[in-house]
Order: C-alpha cells, then structure tokens, then sequence
C-alpha cells in the first residue's frame, strides 16, 4: 500500500495557550485524518470467487511478482486449462460490477465494484459486452478466454486491484484469495504459486435469458430471430424446436449463447427450447413461445353465383374461407359495379348486410385476410341485381 503521509498543523498563538491535552488531541485527530493508507478500497473488497468455468482445472502458468508481473499488478495471474482448450473458455465475473473499460486491441475488459475496487480481464477473444456500466452478476458470463495482445497463447490474466477515485492514479494490486478456498498470499520469490492448479465451484444452475422482437402467442408473416445468453453455463447447450432436445450431451460443447430462425421450424406456431449445461453437470431446460410463422394466403371459397332481390338493404352471405395455420380473421368486402372494385370495408364474419341499393346490378367483391396479415387476392364472389 502507499506509504502514509503525516500533515503537522501550523502552529498560531492562541494554539500555543491552549491546554496541552487540547492540543494533543487536535494532533491525534489530524493524524487519524490523513494517516491513512491510499486508496481505502481494500478494507471494502468483495468476496472473489474464480473466474475460469467451475469444475474445470486450470493452471498458474505465471504468478505472482516475476516478468510482466512485476509492477503495480505485481498480484496478477496467467491461468490455461490443464485438460482442454483455453480458447474461448467461458470467463465469469469474479464479483458483481458494472463495465468500467474495455480495450480491444489486449482484450482487456475491467469491471468496477464499490469502493474503489476493480477487476480485470485482458487477453479475452470477446466480451458478452463492452458497453460501460453494463451490470454482471458474480459467476455471471463476461467473455471468452483468448489470445488478444499474447497471440498463440491464449490464456486469461486476471488482476484485482484499488485505484483512486479515476480509477487509473494510486492503481495497486492486492493479494488473491477466493471463496472456493483458494488462498494466494505473498510468499516471496519469483513466480509465486506458479503451476498450481485451481478449480472453481458453481454458483447456481445455468439459466437462459431469450430476447426477440417477435412476442410468444402472435402470428409473423416474416422470418423472426430468437436469441438466447446462458448466465451460470459453460459447459454447452442444444436447441430443438416444438421439443425438448437431447439430454445425454450438448450439441453446442462450451457455448453460452446463440439463435434461432422462425422461419426454419416452417409454418405453424412453434416453442424453441434450449438445454445448457453448466460446467459442473447442471441442466437447465428453457423455452421460448409459441410463436406462429405464416406465409400462405387464405384460400377463397365458391363462388355464390347471381342473385336477384328487391330494394332496401341487402344481406350477402357467403362460405368461409379457409387458412391451414394461422385461421380466418376476417373479409374486406366490395359491393358495386366496378369489376375492379375495393373497399376498406371489413367484417370478421362471412357475410354483410349493405344499406339500401338502388335499382341495378351489384358485384360482390371480397378478400380474405388470415390472422397473420396474408390477403388473398381480391375475388368477385357473385353478382346481385336489385329489383324496382
């Protein structure tokens, strides 16, 4: 910690006639005040736990205080898993923060937490975002492990440190200790604990988070994305439609997120359901819908033919369309003498009744729309002539 610095007050006239208790306790009180050790962030830390997906072993492949390990992050570690690829290994926050920087050309993603104490992340492939203030919950997937700023060796390095209150002036590591029991102190020497192993320990079972601009129990006439994030996974995840998918392994090994296309499950109302898996062995079975996919325009029904009534108001009628998905939700319907003719005029049911005609002869003009928006073209159903 940086060295403490004593400020002696000045001392006036009326200070030296003071009683000598008085003044040495006005000399305490200063010394309390700014005695104190730099950044006080320490004595606040949060609770870590370990950063590397639970259940798997990684190793120190560099400790602490030896090559670049060796200033103000004299307390960083180089971690590689032991029995697997590092590269795009799922990395969690070692406690709960908020997105404090991001800088893409080493990786380095820092999270701040409360009272000046921040983590960081460096050599990550990608962060799940890098958009500041962004809340991570701990053990909550932050990025995947890669080899940015280290090409060809991919591994994470991590740091905990305090900082002022910029977050960059007075910057100083502290020594690790996590909750899974892992304690890392000052031993001395070059590249202390280096080659150990750790293993971190779950949290919580995986859970899935969809996003989608199409919403569960409506009908889409156009391809819909669902994406999902798995928070607490890691160690992989399958999706299937209308049907929970395999639970012997995942489909996707190590991944934490992903999407589907409506359009692929094909037309119908559809549930797209995803399993992950979090590192340790727990299963999480999520869903997402029904959401309906409808391209088919309704079919038209027969014709009804010419009809012949007397004047007044008419009442048409005639047999429901059909639609094999999303069903019949009304008719447009035209009543005049243009062969072409449209109207706005709508009723959800198959049949209108006009307000008064005059003598003539009317076509009967009608369009079918479905639940989904599909129109089928307009049809002229029939023709009525209104007697005098």
């Amino acid at each position: 910690m940086p060295r403490s610095h004593l400020f002696m007050p000045c001392r006036s006239n009326e200070t030296r006639n003071l009683p000598f208790r008085l003044l040495l306790g006005l000399l305490v009180s200063f010394l309390s005040l700014f005695s104190t050790p730099g950044p006080r962030a320490a004595q606040a830390a949060p609770v870590l736990i370990l950063p590397t997906p639970p259940g798997e072993d990684w190793r120190i492949i560099q400790g602490y205080a030896c090559g670049t390990h060796n200033g103000w992050d004299r307390y960083s570690l180089d971690l590689a898993q032991v029995n697997g690829p590092t590269y795009n290994a799922p990395i969690r926050a070692a406690a709960g923060g908020t997105v404090w920087y991001w800088e893409g050309g080493s990786g380095t993603l820092i999270l701040r937490h409360s009272g000046n104490f921040f983590t960081m992340f460096t050599h990550l492939a990608r962060a799940v975002s890098t958009q500041a203030g962004r809340s991570f919950q701990v053990g909550e997937t932050l990025g995947f492990a890669g080899d940015r700023g280290s090409p060809g060796v991919p591994h994470l390095h991590f740091t905990a440190y305090t900082a002022r209150g910029d977050g960059w002036s007075g910057k100083q590591s502290v020594p690790l200790h996590f909750a899974e029991g892992i304690d890392l102190p000052e031993i001395g020497g070059c590249n202390q604990h280096g080659g150990k192993i750790v293993r971190a320990a779950s949290i919580k079972e995986p859970e899935v988070a969809f996003q989608s601009a199409a919403q569960p129990g409506q009908w889409y006439t156009s391809d819909q994305r669902i994406e999902f994030v798995v928070a607490w996974g890691g160690g992989g995840l399958s999706q299937a439609w209308n049907q929970p998918p395999p639970a012997d392994a995942p489909m996707f090994p190590r991944v934490t997120d992903g999407y589907a296309q409506l359009a692929d499950a094909g037309e119908g109302m559809h549930t797209l359901k995803v399993r992950a898996w979090g590192p340790d062995g727990r299963v999480t079975l999520a869903e997402f819908g029904p959401v309906g996919y409808d391209v088919t325009p309704p079919t038209m029904p027969a014709l009804i033919g010419e009809l012949t009534v007397p004047a007044g108001p008419v009442a048409l009628q005639w047999q429901p369309a059909s639609d094999a998905h999303s069903g019949i939700g009304g008719y447009r319907v035209y009543v005049g003498a243009n062969p072409e003719g449209t109207s706005e005029w709508f009723t959800t049911e198959a049949a209108v009744k006009t307000e008064p005609l005059a003598p003539g002869r009317y076509l009967l003009r009608v369009q079918a729309l479905d639940v989904a928006g599909n129109s089928s073209p307009w049809v002229t159903l029939g023709a009525v002539t209104v007697g005098p």
